[in-house]
């Protein structure tokens, strides 16, 4: 399973960036029109908000080679958390979608959501 790519000095992410866990909701109807809601248990997901601010043209070119390569959310790979430097895998991107802005000579910004399932 590849990595997901480092982006200078080593990193994955740079600042500000965010991670947040979330667990889906089940909604279960009674026959009297009753719901009971629950989330589902074992089913968390933990989302990092990556925010790529001041990328080098080399570093953005790396990052959207391997977006392509997974075909967005359809392949799967490896993250370091850039807080704990946990592996997490699988992992997906949330969306099929990646822009960069490029800012001034050689250098970009974009921002990406990575999916991971908790354990």
């Amino acid at each position: 399973m590849p990595d997901f790519p480092e982006i200078g000095c080593y990193a994955v992410a740079q600042y500000p960036s965010s991670f947040e866990l979330n667990w889906p909701l089940v909604v279960q109807t009674a026959v009297d029109g009753s719901e009971q809601r629950f989330a589902a248990v074992g089913e968390a997901r933990r989302i990092w908000q990556i925010q790529l601010e001041s990328l080098r043209e080399s570093d953005a070119s790396r990052v959207w080679g391997f977006f392509r390569e997974l075909k967005g959310q359809a392949g799967s790979f490896r993250f370091q958390d850039p807080w704990t430097q946990q592996w997490h895998d699988p992992c997906w991107f949330d969306t099929d979608d990646l822009a960069f802005t490029h800012l001034s000579e050689g250098i970009f910004q974009g921002e990406l959501r990575i999916v991971t399932k908790e354990h």
